[in-house]
């Protein structure tokens, strides 16, 4: 949501090499580490009938075409500052990953001939998916791991909760995942509401989309929500009042961040991204899971 002021996160993601392979700060049980996110490179892809800029990384060490594919959209900002930081963290969990603005992607779902609704929405994300696994040379059913991070995790909501998700739809990890998404244009911003305040909620009105309740329906698939304890939209203590209990499938981690773009705790940030798509992956090669999905 909104417009990264946090450019440096970047440069800081890019320094938490050391902090990822020690696990420091860890709250999941994390794979091996990567020491960089592997190779990157962009593409345009079409999305029917316009162009779309996908954000790829290939990993250091080569995967199969059945690996999960991590895909992640940003924040409606677009793709800047805070967003390209988590995107590049999140590579470093070693699995091939693509990356879009929601921004860009939402523009070009407004601009189409028709009222914009949640299936056309869904349809129009399935697509970058499945192109995003034809640009990494993945399997056209390689289980992909949902992520985003605001818009981009409401985005990540709406798909991993339809009715008709697929069975490669490993699972989900939202970051900064507010209660509620009208699918507007310019409500939203990636920057709090206002400094210092806590608890704004900036959707609302017959077509917000209750998120939380959402989340509910991607059972039996995992999810985990990561959220700052000052986000100013919905900090994590409120966050844990909507989402409920931890479970065996789904986890909410709260870090104590100073804003939505977890100021002040970046290499905490860092490390528990990495944890939370490694988990969300896991069951992805775990055969009584993928037998519970396909169920």
């Amino acid at each position: 949501m909104g417009r990264p002021g946090a450019l440096g996160l970047v440069a800081l993601l890019g320094l938490l090499v050391a902090s990822l392979s020690s696990g420091c700060g860890a709250t999941l049980s994390s794979g091996p580490a990567q020491t960089s996110p592997g190779r990157e490179f962009s593409v345009v892809v079409d999305l029917d009938g316009e162009p779309l800029t996908l954000h790829l990384a290939l990993p250091i060490t080569a995967t199969g075409p059945s690996a999960p594919l991590v895909v992640y959209g940003s924040g409606d900002g677009g793709w800047f500052g805070t967003a390209v930081g988590m995107f590049r963290a999140i590579a470093r969990s070693g699995r091939p990953t693509a990356g879009f603005s929601t921004r860009a992607f939402m523009n070009i779902e407004h601009r189409r001939d028709r009222p914009l609704n949640v299936t056309h929405l869904i349809d129009a994300y399935q697509h970058v998916v499945s192109a995003a696994r034809v640009q990494l040379g993945l399997a056209a059913d390689a289980p992909a791991v949902l992520t985003g991070w605001s818009r981009g995790a409401a985005l990540g909501v709406l798909v991993a909760s339809s009715h008709e998700p697929g069975p490669a739809v490993a699972g989900l990890v939202a970051i900064g995942l507010p209660a509620r998404e009208d699918l507007d244009l310019d409500s939203d911003s990636d920057d709090d509401a206002t400094a210092g305040a806590v608890g704004v909620v900036p959707a609302s009105g017959p077509r917000a989309l209750d998120l939380y309740r959402l989340l509910e329906r991607i059972a039996p698939r995992r999810v985990l929500v990561i959220q700052a304890s000052h986000d100013g939209y919905l900090p994590a203590s409120n966050a844990r009042q909507l989402f409920g209990d931890d479970s065996s499938t789904a986890r909410l981690i709260d870090i104590d961040a100073r804003n939505h773009r977890f100021d002040g705790a970046e290499s905490e940030l860092a490390v528990a991204l990495v944890d939370a798509v490694n988990w969300i992956a896991s069951a992805a090669s775990d055969p009584a899971e993928r037998a519970q999905v396909h169920n």
